[in-house]
């Protein structure tokens, strides 16, 4: 009847005008594509709009990621080529084939964070000994990203609390922020540089940090289209060629530490070996070798899994489009794969670029596939101009990297958690930040970890800080865990409340008293307590036999249906328990219509399937963790009612004795079988004039109110 309203008739017989109207446009109202724009000739969802946009913006990125991938080979202990074939290849494998949109990925800091404390220093833009050890370890860090993605694996991010994310971006400001002063010590004696050399690198590494930092916020459009890296990396090199050296002086470019060249340029497979390229390949399957390849790429997987699905999620925020977590990460794993083969250091998302592009208007694929195409383009053809930029400029563009990482809200949230209430109010709304101790504590302890003491890194320090997370939730919930005793003659009832786990089971065990019980106890659980584990079992089975040996009867009654099959599983481990679940009633029907005595037989018959089906709708609520209300058409259904009046229209009237009750409007062809099974059930008209019950409005709520989920019965 809704299908064939006038108003649906009406709305049909419009569409198909608007569908002719989109398809082949009109003078009145032309064809618009992707964001509004003219579309592209055979791409009807692409405009120019889209592309120019999203081409600029790849652009821009490219130039901004180039130089933040040379830092990061350099805080790798690698050369910049092995950095900067990991940025295009997992940056194109990624925003091609990954599962979020508008999400920049390459070589990042979190990866040359754990890869800097596998490869030892040998100087500034050289291969640290054991760089061969890492092409496997990145390789097998893509292929657990296989197993990450097809197991669903990527769902635990959610596992992350918040604390633990903000030490983890503190941390890796921190390791960043260190490892851009290596270019300041002579790499042979590895003191700090002095003299003039030095006065001009600071001055040049200033510079770039007050171009990068503060060039986007003048109130010109150039400097909202042209990347204010970019912009640093040529006035450094300007400053370095026609103010530096001219004047005597010189600081090191790229060209001294680790010259791009023509081997460099096209990558090949980490085994071949060239001019430039000379591996140590019997290291990989020695016993250390194999042990370091097996713990570097477990590491490099679980960060390169925790920065993209974090990005991925800021993302989201931005474009408010779905994401899609396991194809994200399959994608990272093919990347990687690719990338460890070619003699690459791997990659993940770059949350910094990422929501730059964002910010910007970046949404699609696009615009990080033109970086990544871009970056490739610069390393294979373009590498002689990379071969001019002073490494004091990349660190100043790194430091202002880490200036935007670390989360400086959290040295306030510190403050706060350290000062007194009166303190904390004197000091005005600046330092309303008073979180729990125990987290502040975790942000401390995840940032102080991914740098200090010697052997720790990023991944270590997240590991460290979700533990202690669950550890204090562990506690706290155990405090909740409650019981009351009362008697009812010679029998004593506990009831329990509260999540019954390992760490309230030493409460549970304690609360009860074998010694002083009467012969019959009975332990009564709360809708609200199940047995979450085997610890929860065992304390079960030990009061059973604790009361046992007294010669006592104890009896755990209303168990949920989740807490019965554990039980049932570990019935030769936990087999003293004696238990019965929790029994299912229907005390009142409100809303059905007496009987009249005329119709016994008939109506006893419909008022059995009515009960029937409400038994059946309470069972599966009940078990879905739903508190099951029924509504009467007058709207009384204990504590509040209210809700019935919305489906006034789809209920029958009011059931008269003088003719057969009225049919109800049929609600959808899409009903699932079970509904329709129920609605039979409970139907009990026969259209012979009899009497049948009241229309039964059934209403699952959570917190006593919601919708009404489905109508039945007449």
């Amino acid at each position: 009847s809704r299908l064939h309203h006038p108003s649906r008739l009406r709305a049909h017989a419009i569409f198909p005008l608007r569908r002719r109207t989109q398809r082949h446009g009109t003078a009145a109202s032309p064809m618009k594509g992707k964001d509004g724009g003219v579309p592209l000739p055979g791409l009807r969802d692409v405009s120019w709009d889209y592309v120019i946009r999203e081409v600029l913006l790849g652009v821009t990125i490219c130039f901004a990621q180039i130089p933040e991938s040379v830092a990061f080979a350099f805080m790798a202990h690698v050369k910049p080529p092995i950095a900067l074939h990991a940025a295009w290849m997992v940056g194109l494998t990624c925003s091609v084939f990954g599962g979020r949109p508008g999400m920049v990925n390459g070589a990042t800091g979190a990866f040359a964070a754990i890869i800097g404390t596998f490869i030892p220093n040998a100087g500034t833009g050289e291969n640290g000994p054991g760089v061969e050890l890492l092409f496997p370890s990145v390789m097998l860090a893509g292929l657990m990203m296989f197993v990450v993605s097809a197991t669903d694996l990527s769902r635990f991010i959610t596992l992350l609390p918040a604390p633990v994310m903000i030490g983890f971006c503190n941390g890796l400001a921190i390791v960043i922020g260190l490892a851009q002063l290596h270019p300041f010590k002579d790499p042979e004696t590895h003191d700090w540089k002095g003299g003039a050399e030095m006065a001009w690198m600071l001055v040049i590494c200033f510079s770039s940090m007050l171009l990068m930092e503060f060039l986007p916020k003048l109130p010109l459009r150039i400097f909202k289209v042209v990347p204010s890296s970019l912009v640093a990396v040529i006035a450094s090199i300007m400053l370095e060629f026609l103010v530096v050296r001219p004047l005597g002086n010189r600081t090191d470019v790229i060209r001294d530490v680790s010259e791009f060249t023509l081997d460099t340029a096209i990558p090949l497979p980490f085994f071949v070996k060239t001019k430039t390229q000379d591996y140590d390949l019997s290291r990989i399957f020695t016993a250390e070798g194999l042990s370091t390849i097996f713990a570097q790429g477990i590491l490099l997987c679980t960060v390169g899994c925790i920065e993209s699905l974090m990005t991925s999620e800021v993302v989201e925020s931005f474009t408010k489009t779905p994401s899609d977590g396991n194809r994200t990460v399959l994608a990272m794993g093919f990347g990687n794969v690719i990338s460890g083969f070619f003699g690459g250091m791997g990659g993940n998302a770059m949350i910094g670029l990422s929501t730059v592009n964002c910010l910007n208007g970046g949404k699609g694929r696009l615009g990080p596939s033109v970086t990544a195409l871009g970056i490739m383009a610069c390393v294979m053809g373009a590498y002689p101009l990379l071969n001019f930029i002073p490494v004091a400029a990349l660190a100043g563009v790194m430091l202002v990297v880490v200036l935007h990482t670390f989360k400086w809200f959290s040295l306030q949230m510190l403050a706060s958690a350290l000062m007194p209430k009166r303190v904390r109010d004197s000091l005005g709304p600046r330092f309303q930040l008073k979180v729990p101790r125990i987290d502040v504590f975790i942000i401390c302890v995840v940032t102080l970890l991914s740098n200090f003491p010697k052997g720790t890194n990023i991944a270590y320090a997240v590991g460290v800080g979700v533990a202690i997370s669950a550890m204090s939730h562990a506690w706290k919930s155990a405090q909740q865990f409650e019981w009351r005793i009362s008697f009812d003659g010679a029998k004593k009832y506990y009831d329990v409340d509260g999540p019954c786990f390992f760490a309230a089971t030493n409460l549970f065990i304690k609360a009860m008293n074998p010694d002083d019980d009467p012969d019959e106890v009975e332990v009564r659980f709360s809708e609200s307590t199940s047995l979450m584990d085997y610890s929860a079992m065992e304390a079960l089975h030990k009061i059973a036999v604790s009361y046992r040996d007294k010669g006592k009867k104890v009896v755990f009654t209303s168990l949920c249906q989740d807490s019965q099959r554990m039980i049932e599983k570990s019935a030769c481990l936990v087999s003293s328990i004696e238990y019965t679940g929790r029994t299912i009633s229907v005390q009142s029907l409100p809303g059905i219509v007496p009987m009249h005595e005329g119709h016994g037989g008939h109506e006893a018959h419909e008022m059995h399937h009515l009960k029937q089906a409400v038994e059946l709708k309470q069972e599966e609520d009940i078990l879905a963790g739903i508190n099951p209300t029924f509504v009467d058409e007058a709207g009384d259904r204990g504590e509040s009612g209210n809700d019935a009046a919305a489906s006034a229209d789809d209920s029958p009237g009011p059931v008269s004795g003088d003719g057969p009750p009225k049919k109800k409007k049929k609600r959808s062809r899409r009903g699932s079988r079970s509904s329709e099974k129920r609605a039979r059930a409970s139907d009990g008209g026969d259209g012979d004039g009899t009497k049948g019950a009241s229309c039964c409005a059934f209403k699952p709520t959570l917190g006593g109110c919601g919708p009404s989920a489905a109508i039945f019965g007449k």
